[in-house]
């Protein structure tokens, strides 16, 4: 799987999870873990959303991360809500990569 495909799906997820906080992180049978997501960037992202108490701090500790592969203001201005599919694509993509079944490819590398 090309990195900058699994980035897009990871970053989809994260989208869709901000943009229907608190309510989306409450049912951890269809919440990704952490480890789901390969990109070391989406895991800051993931780890600032599960540590706030609301959407807006989400948002505010999103919007403090300094990440090196993640425009964060074009993370912030995407609208999630048509992204319902993505977290469920993110846990099994994990589980394929926790399994050896697909690995990360960088064009160029």
């Amino acid at each position: 799987m090309k990195k900058l495909d699994q980035q897009r799906h990871e970053l989809k997820a994260l989208r869709y999870l901000l943009e229907n906080y608190p309510e989306s992180v409450r049912n951890h049978d269809t919440l990704p873990s952490r480890e789901d997501f390969q990109i070391f960037d989406n895991r800051l992202i993931y780890d600032a959303l599960m540590a706030a108490k609301t959407k807006e701090e989400a948002a505010t500790a999103i919007a403090a991360l300094d990440l090196e592969e993640t425009e964060v203001e074009s993370f912030l201005r995407l609208g999630g809500q048509f992204y319902h599919t993505y977290p469920q694509l993110v846990i099994e993509r994990g589980e394929e990569f926790r399994a050896g079944t697909v690995k990360l490819v960088v064009p160029g590398e």
